[in-house]
């Protein structure tokens, strides 16, 4: 459908879930992929099934919090594939508890790897992007950094900053033909959310009795008009159209992916 063919693309978080999904939809449309993770292993396992397809691409074990290692992402990019022309900001953690008693080495953690590390990775891709007029960059926020999330302030705080992010570098970037926008997914069943239900069924009296996947589902039915979670391929569809040519005149977007919950 979109016509990546020739075009580098980095994705963080890529071992896993949403980052997986759009990895290989990037390299199904043609880009040369470096899917970039903390775990290591992961990353490779991505990589052979791109390289199966008969798709170029690079693992990369790395975190993006940490600057010298953002560095070492963006100089192994150049020196296989010599560009860079697309950065997805995947990586991303979370962890639950009431606000007013929320560690403050969980705070900074959520904070450096969901909004630093998308200031980093932005930056230092960029800087390479800019000499040749033209990149694409879409950062995975969320439907938390629209509204304030219960149980969830650390995570919710750090997607609302991803999403001013974006604003600011659409703004900054545009002169240079580089659009900046960001998804802001709904529901979705992965690890993450996984973890999360088990924070609310331990912590929720009225949720003891459920199953992960029962709290999880209770609450997409409760909060969601379509009645359905949304999958890693939905973020992948549409991360494929904002990198490519056809959303050229897109940027400064943060849009709701989320089977119609959050309408603004």
């Amino acid at each position: 459908m979109y016509n990546l063919k020739g075009r580098v693309a980095i994705v963080t978080g890529a071992g896993s879930g949403i980052g997986w999904a759009i990895a290989m939809r990037l390299a199904g449309e043609g880009a040369a992929v470096v899917g970039a993770d903390m775990n290591g292993a992961a990353a490779k396992k991505l990589i052979a099934e791109i390289r199966k397809s008969g798709r170029r691409g690079m693992s990369v074990e790395m975190d993006v919090s940490a600057e010298g290692e953002v560095k070492g992402l963006i100089r192994k990019t150049l020196g296989q594939f010599g560009q860079i022309d697309i950065l997805v900001n995947n990586a991303g953690i979370a962890d639950t508890g009431v606000l007013i008693e929320f560690e403050e080495q969980k705070w900074d953690q959520i904070m450096a790897v969901n909004l630093k590390g998308a200031f980093l990775c932005a930056r230092a891709a960029a800087q390479e992007m800019i000499p040749r007029k033209q990149g694409r960059i879409v950062n995975i926020a969320s439907i938390a950094g629209k509204r304030g999330v219960e149980f969830m302030g650390a995570y919710s705080a750090s997607k609302f900053g991803v999403i001013s992010l974006t604003q600011t570098l659409a703004k900054e970037l545009g002169r240079h033909n580089i659009t900046v926008n960001a998804i802001c997914p709904g529901f979705i069943w992965t690890a993450m959310w996984q973890n999360l239900a088990k924070w609310f069924r331990a912590n929720v009296p009225h949720l003891a009795g459920k199953s992960e996947k029962e709290i999880f589902e209770d609450r997409v039915k409760s909060m969601t008009p379509l009645l359905r979670p949304q999958t890693p391929e939905d973020i992948a569809n549409l991360a494929a159209f904002l990198v490519s040519d056809q959303a050229g005149n897109i940027t400064g977007q943060s849009i709701n992916l989320d089977g119609g919950t959050v309408m603004h």
